[in-house]
């Protein structure tokens, strides 16, 4: 899992206080050139622009790339949120074949119902943010499941073991759509890194359009501090950028951490 302090430094207040903490490292060294040895006198227009812009053209490169992985995640997670709900469209119409063939009972009558409850829910209804309309239909099932599975009878019992067997598959589905939603909601964090990157790319235009009409000695110390600030945001996003992927990678990658956990219980 990615530290906490990590995840802390891609917050933006951390960040701004990062650039303006650089910011203000630079204009003391510029204040103080005798003692830190910096001299501005050599820095032309044409040198100044050169560095502004490869810093510029990076931060523009990862708004382009950001943009392509963006789409990537959310058809990503739209396709297997789309193919998850079908399973379980098709799982509630072979447990509805399966109960009209049973013999007419009460407990036939309680299935059924849940699983129109459940076949009325539409996409976009799904996760559900509330108990939802379904909910006294669940309850209702959960009771007489447990009043079913204590029956003396064994064709009762089985009725209602193979029963709890199919909404064991439709209750796995429903709780893949929910950790898929949350993915998608997820994602908006690589949104506001997008964002970011934007932000950097258009400051570094406003600093060049300054840079190439007012260059000169009295302007240039402010356009070496907003330079400064600008290539630390992008060193910052860069690793924002990281921890991002991190984040996703080891999301990917949960059954590791439960086969950890696993082993050291069994230890």
């Amino acid at each position: 899992m990615t530290p906490r302090l990590l995840i802390r430094f891609t917050r933006l207040p951390s960040q701004i206080s990062i650039c303006a903490a650089f910011g203000l490292c630079a204009q003391i060294a510029i204040y103080y050139g005798n003692a830190s040895g910096v001299d501005l006198s050599s820095l032309d227009r044409s040198t100044f622009i050169t560095a502004l812009s490869s810093v510029a053209t990076l931060v523009a490169l990862f708004c382009s790339l950001s943009i392509a992985w963006i789409l990537f995640v959310s058809q990503q997670a739209k396709a297997e949120r789309v193919a998850a709900y079908d399973i379980m469209k098709s799982r509630i119409l072979e447990a509805q074949q399966w109960l009209v063939a049973e013999p007419d009972s009460v407990g036939r009558d309680i299935c059924l119902g849940l699983l129109f409850e459940l076949d009325k829910m539409d996409i976009s209804d799904l996760p559900q943010k509330n108990l939802g309309p379904a909910y006294p239909a669940y309850m209702s099932y959960c009771e007489a499941l447990d009043h079913g599975m204590k029956s003396d009878i064994r064709k009762e019992r089985d009725f209602w073991f193979i029963s709890s067997t199919h909404f064991g598959y439709i209750e796995g589905l429903l709780s893949r759509i929910g950790i898929v939603s949350i993915r998608q909601v997820i994602a908006g964090t690589f949104i506001e890194t997008l964002a970011k990157g934007v932000f950097l790319v258009a400051a570094s235009a406003f600093v060049l359009v300054v840079a190439m009409l007012w260059y000169n000695e009295a302007v240039k110390p402010s356009l070496i501090l907003g330079t400064v600030s600008i290539a630390t945001g992008a060193a910052i996003l860069m690793f924002e950028v990281w921890v991002d992927l991190r984040r996703y990678y080891d999301d990917d990658l949960d059954f590791i951490e439960s086969t950890k956990k696993g082993e050291d219980l069994d230890s």
